[in-house]
C-alpha cells in the first residue's frame, strides 16, 4: 500500500495509457474491414445461376472488330459489373461509336441484362490521339440492372 500511496502519478499515467491503449484497439477493430467477410457482402449470391461464358463475350469481340469503326474491344466482369472497353479510330463520329456500342447489348440474354450492371467506354487509340485531335472522346455509357439501354456521359 505505501508503494501505491507515494506513487499515485506514476499510477494514474499508467492506467490512462492503458485505456488508451485498449480504447484504440477498439476503435481500429470496429473500423476496419474484416478481410475475413467477401467483398460483395450476399449481393453475389444468385450469380451462379447467372455465369456469362467466355463464348458470349468472345463472339462479342470478334463480331464488333469486324466493323470498320471499331478497332479493339475487351471486356471484363467483377462481381454484377460488366465492363467493356472499345478504341475507336480518331475520325469515328460521336453517334456511329454510340450506335455501335449500344448493339453490346444484343449480345446477353435478357435475365443477364436484368441481373447485371454494364458499362461502356468508348475511347480513341493512344497512337492515333497523340496530338489530342478529338476531344469527344472518351464516352462513357452505364446501364443499370433496371433499365434496358444505356446512358451516356462525355467526359
Amino acid at each position: 500500500m505505501k508503494f501505491i500511496r507515494s506513487h499515485k502519478i506514476l499510477i494514474a499515467i499508467l492506467i490512462t495509457f492503458v485505456l488508451i491503449i485498449i480504447i484504440g484497439i477498439v476503435i481500429f477493430l470496429k473500423l476496419s474491414p474484416d478481410q475475413k467477410k467477401d467483398v460483395y457482402g450476399n449481393r453475389l449470391t444468385e450469380i451462379n445461376q447467372h455465369q456469362i461464358n467466355q463464348e458470349t463475350l468472345e463472339k462479342m469481340k470478334t463480331e464488333m472488330q469486324k466493323t470498320e469503326e471499331i478497332q479493339t474491344v475487351s471486356s471484363n466482369i467483377k462481381g454484377r459489373l460488366i465492363n467493356i472497353i472499345i478504341q475507336v479510330g480518331a475520325s469515328v463520329p460521336k453517334e456511329v461509336a454510340i450506335q455501335s456500342a449500344n448493339k453490346t447489348l444484343e449480345y446477353f440474354t435478357e435475365e443477364d441484362k436484368a441481373y447485371y450492371d454494364m458499362q461502356v467506354f468508348i475511347a480513341i487509340n493512344k497512337e492515333e490521339n497523340s496530338a489530342g485531335e478529338n476531344p469527344i472522346y472518351p464516352i462513357i455509357g452505364y446501364k443499370h440492372k433496371t433499365s434496358s439501354t444505356y446512358i451516356w456521359k462525355q467526359e
